[in-house]
């Protein structure tokens, strides 16, 4: 870091402190300076990347055969990798929107009540408003799924902002900010990843040009590869599903009701799941990945070219995971490893060796370790960790609403439904799909026992105090051919281009 770079941001920094209310809000030790980076250089930028409903293991550096993955997995090579980091779950059935609110905050699950109430108030911390406050200039692209207070007060500017879920990759509408009075919508001017991944190597490109001395935060969210499935590829799609490598726990039907069986995401395909449909739908997706993955690389050819990259903080992540036909299912609104564990890569800023990391973390640890990487003391309201240093963590508690509860600990793993009163069990050393239930095995009683105390004293701990005991089980029977039918009489809303 230059001497001039280093005056300005002491002087810059001084200022702010000086802001009426901020030193004391500094004092209080809600938002401090550290006297020591903790780090060995402080850093001049975050690059935030997100994708939108990617499995952990749908990258070439984790392992999947015949996906192109190169400049995320450069990424990988050069920092580091979280082969455990998790999304927490849900209370409610759109899963991202309380993974990226977690994202933000540095927020448990367990914290907050409700995210939707949270999002439109002002008493949680978010990191790029820490940041923005203390003179960095924040920018956003893409998806905002957290509400426009919250944007407000992380951003000076965006570019084409999806204020929403979800909707066609072609068509979306968006939005080109500042926030002076109300900025007109607008559809997308291309397929939605290139645009996004566009409007982020302008930005940087801009800064650079216009204000190369100050620390900027950018935030690129893409909406791929969610649904609706489709790619700048979609001519080439059949031939690629020819040869796509099914996972191993595919089945046609989840063999129980799981307490959320009907909802959108399962809809995207009849029932029973067939092998052509589901290499097909896995095939749309990998091409999705791809085209991130092409704009992932031009947002670092930006960095490189602009002087940027040695003094930035660059994280890829995805706000959780999916099915995609594993278990019978195709959405995120399950508690099994396809679905909780996310892809979660540092490069920069402390993460630079190409080394893998297996302790667990949460993605709610990045708002912390953010701050930590630009030199500050996180406010003591984050519930993360600082990814700096190990977790320590001995396992995850993760939740779907009232319906699924699960502990997974360093080799085994305890899934319960508890409208039915069922337990899986999993060895996830010799059984990582899960697809070996070891609950029903009366030679693993002992095991399950102690797995189901592991999962009721981690609620203790985390203070999950739901009452998910029911008087009178329901029936755990699926019945695939009327959900059919029901599908049948919708309309097909998964469709949309």
């Amino acid at each position: 870091m230059s001497e001039p770079y280093r005056a300005t941001m002491t002087d810059r920094l001084t200022r702010i402190l000086l802001l009426p209310g901020l030193a004391a809000l500094a004092a209080s030790s809600a938002i401090a300076i550290a006297p020591e980076p903790p780090i060995p250089v402080p850093i001049r930028g975050i690059v935030f990347i997100l994708a939108d409903d990617l499995r952990a293991d749908f990258l070439g550096c984790s392992g999947r055969e015949g996906i192109e993955t190169p400049a995320i997995d450069r990424l990988a090579a050069s920092g580091t990798r979280f082969e455990h980091a998790y999304c927490q779950g849900s209370r409610s059935p759109a899963i991202c929107l309380p993974s990226r609110s977690r994202i933000l905050s540095g927020g448990s699950d367990w914290s907050v009540p409700n995210w939707s109430a949270a999002q439109r108030g002002s008493d949680l911390p978010l990191w790029p408003a820490v940041l923005r406050d203390q003179g960095w200039r924040t920018h956003h692209v893409g998806k905002w799924h957290c509400g426009k207070p919250w944007f407000q007060r992380s951003f000076e500017s965006g570019a084409s902002v999806l204020f929403g879920g979800m909707g066609s990759h072609w068509t979306l509408e968006v939005e080109d900010l500042p926030l002076v009075g109300d900025p007109a919508k607008r559809r997308l001017r291309r397929y939605s990843t290139e645009e996004f991944g566009g409007a982020a190597v302008d930005f940087l490109r801009s800064h650079a040009a216009n204000e190369p001395d100050r620390p900027f935060v950018l935030s690129l969210c893409f909406t791929a590869p969610h649904d609706p499935r489709t790619s700048p590829e979609d001519s080439e799609v059949e031939t690629r599903a020819e040869t796509i490598r099914l996972p191993g726990n595919l089945l046609p039907v989840h063999p129980f009701d799981n307490g959320e069986m009907t909802i959108r995401d399962e809809e995207l395909l009849a029932w029973p799941r067939t092998k052509p449909a589901v290499r097909r739908e896995i095939a749309l997706y990998e091409q999705m990945i791809e085209a991130i993955d092409r704009q992932v690389a031009a947002v670092l050819a930006a960095l490189d070219q602009t002087g940027l990259r040695d003094e930035v903080l660059v994280i890829f992540a995805g706000d959780h995971g999916l099915a995609l036909g594993s278990h019978g299912l195709l959405g995120k609104q399950n508690l099994y490893e396809h679905s909780m564990r996310a892809p979660l890569i540092l490069d920069g800023a402390g993460f630079t060796d190409g080394g893998v990391r297996r302790d667990f973390a949460h993605l709610h640890d990045l708002a912390p370790t953010i701050l930590a990487a630009a030199g500050m003391v996180p406010p003591t309201r984050m519930n993360g960790l600082d990814l700096h240093r190990p977790t320590g963590r001995k396992g995850v508690l993760t939740r779907y609403r009232d319906a699924q509860r699960a502990w997974r600990g360093d080799r085994y793993k305890v899934i319960w439904y508890p409208s039915i009163d069922r337990w899986q069990v999993f060895d996830l050393a010799t059984d990582p799909e899960e697809i070996i239930d070891l609950a029903p095995d009366p030679r693993e009683a002992g095991r399950t026992a102690a797995l189901r105390r592991e999962l009721q004293a981690a609620r203790d701990r985390c203070g999950d105090d739901a009452l998910l005991l029911v008087e009178q089980t329901r029936s755990e029977t699926f019945d695939a051919e009327a959900a059919n039918a029901a599908r049948s009489a919708k309309r097909p809303h998964w469709r949309l281009r």
